[in-house]
């Protein structure tokens, strides 16, 4: 691939994994609810993929069994619930502290890849783990005494932990189903599943759609074009041509470019725990996947 090429791809990544929380922070600061900023985002994805599909998929689509569109339901519930996460966590903490703790989830998928798929993995992973730990704990606590980490930033934090296990539960499924369905389509079944998700949340938490300032549509729009064109998009087309390990190391990159953008922005300066644990962090979750990704090779049956 021509290095030009390769560069223009590694920059648009680093870019939406960096400004997309920003621009999820601006939108909140609109007056939109996250609810609604989620629901606009998947249906916005939704319908856009549904010509493309239609014209493209047809026959796919009708050789579906009721175990795809099962499962495809159940990594939508996961997908709805991480993004939804992800956005409340930012009404309380800081973007640093949301942006390193989702990027935890190669941490949570651990034992199911041992007992599910037989996974074994070296010292060197257990060691990474822990030191991954040992970061997660330093941003959280760290969090208490930054000069501006949100108004509850453990509960952020938490949320966003729990987000990054919904997120491990959502690829889970993914690694089932990506094999057995073209994987434009399986996004698409996951999307309009998640869709769905999120219009019964909004049901029955009766949050309004309409009503709230034409800036926060903007932004949400912002947000779509960010996360999904430039973020979903590009790391397909990178996936082509990058391995996934290589992918998931470009994406910590963007925690760093958050941070660095939400100093300037919002002001939010990080203790010196959170600075030291986040760099423990995005060293245990590269060190983990490169870990996980040689171990997956190391157990693929021979052909």
């Amino acid at each position: 691939m021509p290095n030009r090429r390769a560069l223009l791809i590694i920059l648009t990544i680093i870019f939406s994994a960096g400004v997309t929380p920003i621009a999820i922070r601006i939108t909140q600061s609109e007056g939109m609810p996250s609810l609604v900023i989620v629901l606009i985002r998947l249906w916005l994805v939704s319908l856009g993929l549904l010509p493309l599909i239609l014209a493209r998929y047809r026959e796919d689509l009708a050789r579906l069994t009721l175990r795809h569109w099962l499962l495809s339901g159940i990594a939508g519930f996961w997908l709805a619930l991480n993004l939804l996460l992800l956005f409340v966590s930012l009404e309380y903490t800081s973007v640093l502290m949301t942006s390193v703790l989702r990027r935890t989830t190669p941490m949570w998928i651990v034992l199911p890849e041992i007992f599910i798929f037989g996974v074994v993995f070296s010292r060197r992973f257990w060691l990474s783990l822990v030191v991954t730990l040992i970061g997660v704990t330093m941003v959280g606590i760290g969090g208490l005494s930054a000069i501006e980490a949100g108004s509850d930033p453990l509960l952020g934090g938490a949320l966003a932990i729990c987000g990054s296990f919904c997120f491990g539960a959502y690829l889970l499924i993914g690694r089932r189903l990506n094999n057995l369905i073209p994987p434009l389509l399986y996004s698409f079944l996951v999307f309009f599943a998640s869709a769905l998700v999120m219009t019964v949340f909004v049901f029955f938490s009766r949050t309004p759609v309409i009503g709230y300032p034409l800036n926060g549509y903007i932004w949400t729009i912002i947000v779509t074009i960010l996360a999904q064109v430039l973020g979903h998009l590009f790391m397909n087309i990178a996936l082509q041509h990058f391995t996934a390990t290589a992918v998931s190391i470009i994406l910590q990159v963007g925690v760093v470019l958050s941070a660095v953008i939400a100093l300037f922005l919002f002001g939010e300066i990080p203790s010196f725990a959170q600075i030291v644990g986040s760099a423990l962090v995005i060293y245990g979750v590269t060190a983990t996947t490169i870990e996980q990704a040689q171990a997956k090779w190391k157990h693929q049956p021979q052909t």
